[in-house]
């Protein structure tokens, strides 16, 4: 199965959005710097779909209709994307419980994305304006881009108006569209398309061991703290790093800072997951809930 290349279009059915989300961050690259506003985006997110938009370096999270707007980062993201291996991942909420998000993701190459986006481009008609004592106004396009920009920035906020009409045509098209996307998808388990994504990480590292799980410097550290055992990444071999030995030794300014961690020890990595997704989300913990996943026995 590791040998096979993904297909096209990959579904997860009823998953945690959240933990999906969050370990696609530390699991398929380091994207930590992003995770905190892109799950609270998630979290904050009044729509039922977001969009996640993963570049070589980069992974940018928002509501779904942003995709399609050009006044929008993730539009922009989508657009100037220039890595190969650039990814789209759709978010679609079913249901949520005890503050948690269920629902399906879809993964697919970014530019099956861009086709969608550039056929269904929406244009706002004006801009809505509060000055900062308080008075509201409107704007034609034409005008807004006239205005001097001296001008906007003497507003208080701004913000694209959107014809009511042309909105809920697009979330029933984008609706139907998820539903395609959905019937052409290859189903995988969470814990599968991860580890999937995670071989071409680690790949990627200038020391890769496949029988292991790559994570960023940021992780690594986390749980050390924790007390959990990570390896270090070396030519040729790996090395059991010791919590204490790597403040001291000042581990994190050597040459060598790829990291990793056994299949045996993922338990550490999902309750380490579960807790920065309730922190950042605004979860309270349910500990009698909490469920670790069995390592694969592909790795």
């Amino acid at each position: 199965m590791k040998q096979e290349p993904l297909p096209q279009i990959h579904l997860v059915h009823d998953t945690d959005l959240g933990v999906f989300a969050y370990e696609l961050h530390i699991l398929a690259g380091d994207f930590l710097r992003n995770s905190e506003y892109n799950l609270r985006a998630l979290a904050t997110n009044t729509g039922a779909d977001s969009i996640a938009v993963m570049g070589k370096n980069h992974m940018w999270l928002s509501d779904a209709l942003l995709a399609y707007c050009p006044s929008a980062e993730l539009y922009r993201t989508a657009a100037m994307t220039e890595y190969p291996g650039a990814r789209a991942f759709l978010f679609h909420t079913e249901r949520k419980e005890d503050g948690r998000l269920y629902g399906d993701v879809l993964m697919m190459g970014l530019d099956t994305l861009r086709q969608d986006i550039e056929r269904n481009t929406l244009y706002p008609y004006g801009v809505s304006m509060e000055y900062r004592d308080g008075t509201k106004a409107e704007a034609g396009i034409e005008k807004w881009e006239s205005m001097e920009l001296c001008e906007k920035d003497a507003l208080k906020t701004w913000r694209y108006l959107y014809a009511p009409e042309q909105v809920t045509e697009w979330q029933y098209r984008y609706s139907n569209r998820f539903s395609q996307w959905k019937e052409q998808a290859f189903s995988y388990m969470p814990q599968d398309l991860e580890e999937r994504l995670n071989v071409e990480y680690m790949e990627e590292a200038q020391n890769p061991d496949t029988d292991m799980y790559r994570i960023p410097l940021g992780t690594a550290k986390q749980l050390l703290l924790d007390g959990a055992p990570v390896y270090r990444l070396l030519p040729g071999r790996t090395e059991k790093v010791a919590p204490v030995a790597a403040v001291r030794a000042g581990l994190w300014y050597e040459n060598y800072r790829e990291f990793a961690v056994t299949p045996e020890d993922l338990g550490a990595l999902d309750r380490l997951v579960r807790r920065e997704t309730d922190r950042i989300m605004g979860i309270r913990p349910q500990h009698d809930k909490l469920q670790e996943r069995r390592p694969s026995p592909e790795r």
